[in-house]
Parts: structure tokens; C-alpha cells; sequence
């Protein structure tokens, strides 16, 4: 057996989102020999619920704003665990590649897995400077979409022997096609609504505000759709504002799901209405589920979905094409299923759980 490698994954917390996902995914598919540590800047959440093998954690409790102290509390954390591999994720978590500067070992691996509402193209001129400052201790950098890859290279300018494309997998034995018509009638959804789903974190990026003024554009013109939210996230208050104006029939907020497999079933079409993205988790599991898909042309989504072809890419932002582009699948369900068809076969062909594995599992081993 190999000899043991010891990885600490650096997160701002674990709960409602495709980041949170795959590193659930990354450790309980993981061999043997890699042994999985997490350190929340703020707090850990349900997702450690997932984990199926033990998993030591450590909680920060990070202050609002800047807490210069936590650079140090992380580093004595590091010398602390005698780790082989720091890895850290996206700008929230950017106090690990801080703390791990200060170092000459562990080895370090940084992931960019997408951008938040505050630097949604990822030009802020100061963190982007940041990111390159630091690029001499990092080990490799991890773009999870050829976008985000590209701009790694072009506009953070980090030299490319360092950058590593290591696209989201997703189970396709765990997500497939099929129909949940038990669930909906739970639900209270009548058999001739035509059914909307949205899955993912509740945040301002993902600007499920637009896909509710979409659905009743919809509603007052005569359609019968339902929309279906499963997630939760900052946004929670401001959606449940929302839900107060005029809907018939009522969207419906689940929060949460950890059955998530169950709630695609329930779904006609699945939407992405984000004004960025990285490569996102919930956007594979909908194609692995079958379904068609309507989605921005941002970031990963344009690896994924070709457009009338498995699935309908619009411009963020864009709540008339967004409501077409609706309008386009109820017309066509004809179209509706060949779309989905398509999008479960390529995500089985290029983008399952496996090949990510195998792809983390060599980077790892490299760098240990």
C-alpha cells in the first residue's frame, strides 16, 4: 500500500454548495492512503452529514472582516498536524495560501472553483495581484472550467506549468433519468403544471430573483408552471420576500435537500440563472438526470451545454430570453427530450465521478 498522504482542505464552511460537494465526493471516493482533514475559516454545516468515512475537522470561527490574527491561528494549525498537502479553495479561504506563505512545507495546492458577487468576472485589480504575489508558494492551481483556466493565465498571468484543469465529475449511477410523479403529488403539483426546478445555493450570484420574475411573466400570460427551489443560502430572506408578491400557482422553497437524486425526477426543465459560474456540480447532476436545461453563457456552463443541442444558453441577466427560452421547451417537448438525451449522454462520456477522482488522486500523489 502506498505510504500515507496527509491533506488539509481549507474551506470557509461546508454547507449548500458545488464547491462543498465535490470535496465530499473527493474524500469518500478517495484510496485509502489519502488521509482528508478540513479546516472551516467560519464553521462546518450539514455536509459533514455526507462524509462517509471519519474525517478529523477543525472549526475557526472567523470575525467579520479582516481577522489578521486567524493567518497565525492557521499557521499554528499546519505545524500542528504534520500535513503533506494544504488545500485551499477560492478567495473566501485565501488566508490558508496567507498563513501557508509564512511556511517553507507543507506543499499547497489552491482551487478556483468560481467567483462571488463581489468580483463576479475576476477583475479586482487587488486580488488578482494577490493571487499572483502568492503564486511562488502554491504547488498548483486548480481551475475547475477552461474559462476559469484561461483566466488564471491571461489575467491573474500565473505561469502555466503551475495550472491544472480538473473539470467537476459528477455520479451518474446516483443521478439518472427517470420520473418522481409520488413526490410531485406530495407536493401538491397537479399533473398538468409544468414544473421548473432550480437546485443550489441561495446567493446573489446565482440571481434566482430573475428566474421568479421569468416564471410570472409566465403565469400572467396563461402558463401553468411551477417553480421548484431546492437550496438554501443568504438569499433566504430576500426569496422568501419575493414569494410574497402575486404567484398561482405558488413557487415552492424546500431549503435544503440532502435526497437531492429525488428531487430532479420531479422536474420538467432545470434552470441556471447565474451571472457567473465556475464548472457547476448542480447544472451536471441536472444533465446526468436527463433533463433539458436552460443556462447563462458564463463561465463552465458553455463547456457543457451547446446551445439547441443539450440545452438553451441566454445572457445573464437576461429575464425576456430567459422566459423565450421557457416558453421555447413547453412548446417542444419533443425537442425537450432529445435535449436531455443529449446533455446524459456527453456528462456520462466526459464528466463522471471517476475520472475526477483519478485526476485528484494523481494530483495529490505529484505533489505529496
Amino acid at each position: 500500500m502506498p505510504r500515507p498522504i496527509r491533506i488539509l482542505h481549507v474551506l470557509h464552511a461546508f454547507s449548500h454548495g458545488g464547491l462543498e460537494n465535490g470535496i465530499v465526493n473527493i474524500i469518500n471516493c478517495s484510496p485509502e492512503h489519502l488521509v482528508h482533514e478540513l479546516c472551516f475559516l467560519h464553521s462546518g454545516g450539514e455536509f459533514l452529514q455526507r462524509l462517509t468515512r471519519p474525517v478529523v475537522y477543525h472549526e475557526l470561527h472567523k470575525q467579520p472582516g479582516n481577522d489578521v490574527r486567524l493567518v497565525f491561528r492557521l499557521r499554528e494549525l499546519f505545524q500542528r498536524r504534520n500535513l503533506d498537502i494544504i488545500h485551499t479553495r477560492n478567495w473566501a479561504a485565501f488566508d490558508g495560501v496567507l498563513a501557508a506563505c509564512t511556511m517553507l512545507r507543507p506543499a499547497v495546492i489552491h482551487g478556483e472553483h468560481g467567483r462571488d458577487m463581489a468580483d463576479p468576472a475576476g477583475q479586482n485589480r487587488r486580488r488578482n495581484l494577490a493571487r499572483r504575489a502568492v503564486a511562488f508558494r502554491t504547488k498548483r492551481l486548480v481551475a475547475v472550467s477552461k474559462d476559469l483556466y484561461l483566466w488564471l493565465k491571461q489575467t491573474v498571468r500565473v505561469p502555466e506549468k503551475k495550472l491544472v484543469f480538473i473539470p467537476n465529475g459528477v455520479d451518474t449511477d446516483r443521478f439518472r433519468p427517470g420520473r418522481n410523479l409520488t413526490l410531485r403529488r406530495q407536493w401538491g403539483i397537479g399533473d398538468d403544471e409544468f414544473v421548473i426546478g432550480a437546485v443550489g445555493r441561495l446567493d446573489p450570484i446565482k440571481n434566482h430573483a430573475g428566474l421568479l420574475a421569468a416564471v410570472r411573466t409566465l403565469q400572467a400570460s396563461g402558463h401553468k408552471v411551477r417553480l421548484v427551489i431546492a437550496g438554501d443560502g443568504p438569499e433566504r430572506e430576500k426569496l422568501d420576500g419575493l414569494l410574497r408578491l402575486p404567484f398561482d400557482p405558488a413557487p415552492l422553497l424546500l431549503g435544503a435537500c440532502t435526497d437531492v437524486e429525488q428531487v430532479y425526477p420531479c422536474f420538467d426543465l432545470f434552470v441556471l440563472n447565474s451571472f457567473a459560474e465556475g464548472m457547476s456540480n448542480t447544472l451536471l447532476e441536472a444533465m446526468a438526470s436527463g433533463l433539458p436545461t436552460i443556462c447563462t453563457a458564463v463561465g463552465g456552463n458553455v463547456e457543457l451545454v451547446a446551445d439547441r443541442e443539450r440545452g438553451i444558453l441566454i445572457s445573464a441577466g437576461d429575464d425576456a430570453a430567459l422566459t423565450k427560452a421557457i416558453r421555447t421547451y413547453m412548446a417542444s417537448p419533443e425537442m425537450a427530450r432529445t435535449h436531455g438525451v443529449n446533455a446524459r449522454r456527453f456528462v456520462v462520456e466526459h464528466f463522471s465521478l471517476e475520472q475526477m477522482i483519478r485526476r485528484y488522486v494523481g494530483l495529490y500523489e505529484s505533489v505529496a
